[in-house]
């Protein structure tokens, strides 16, 4: 899994966290922004809030008490191979985006 630091680095993103804790979306910014997304495993909130920041939509980040599961079934490597590679993809297509 990503960092929260190479997201900001590579996509010059403001929110402190993608990956912990819920999403809470309207229905106006889930009909914009759902269609643009291509993940459907864990990078799709990365996604998600990358193009809603890039799109203008105010992102609001309220802290999580995180509780760390020692029997976890996250693939670690492959997990952080899938999200490598979805920052590829991610970067590729937002600057198709652009005007």
């Amino acid at each position: 899994m990503v960092t929260t630091g190479s997201i900001r680095a590579l996509f010059r993103t403001r929110f402190s966290d993608a990956q912990c804790g819920f999403k809470a979306i309207t229905k106006k910014a889930a009909g914009e922004l759902l269609p643009l997304l291509e993940d459907d495993a864990w990078f799709f909130d990365t996604e998600l809030l990358v193009w809603a920041e890039r799109r203008g939509y105010r992102i609001l980040d309220l802290p999580v008490r995180w509780v760390e599961d020692a029997d976890s079934r996250v693939k670690i490597v492959r997990t952080a191979w899938h999200d490598l590679r979805g920052m590829r993809r991610l970067r590729r297509n937002l600057r198709r985006d652009r005007p």
